[in-house]
């Protein structure tokens, strides 16, 4: 080993001996140390719960989402069968008013006006 390796390791092993922690912390921050060298982060009881949270919050945003997709379903039947039922009344409307002698106007444009037949003129 080179000397440099070899002047670190015993700063580190002289930096535990003289450490102000009891042996299990200090054999707890060792484990840490080592795993995080590995790649392993270090755990967090804080980061734990904060990321728990978020789970908790991305599945009730989920289900809000559900639940609003389920709505807009609903709404766009209730749509398409109030259409169904505007046009059926509106097809009766006009059947009613060619047996009663008047023409109704296509409500393409708008609203129907029934325009009255034309009367006889009186003296």
């Amino acid at each position: 080993m080179g000397s440099f390796t070899n002047g670190v390791l015993v700063g580190v092993g002289i930096s535990l001996l003289v450490a102000p922690k009891t042996g299990k912390e200090m054999r707890q921050f060792v484990v840490e140390r080592f795993g995080y060298l590995r790649g392993i982060p270090p755990e967090n009881e804080e980061l734990k719960q904060q990321v728990q949270q978020m789970a908790g919050r991305v599945q009730e945003v989920q289900q809000q989402a559900n639940r609003a997709a389920e709505m807009g379903s609903t709404v766009q039947d209730y749509a398409q069968q109030t259409a169904s039922s505007v046009n059926t009344v509106q097809r009766d409307l006009k059947n009613v008013a060619q047996q009663a002698g008047t023409n109704v106007q296509s409500t393409q444009s708008g609203a129907t006006r029934p325009t009255q037949p034309n009367q006889p003129k009186r003296p």
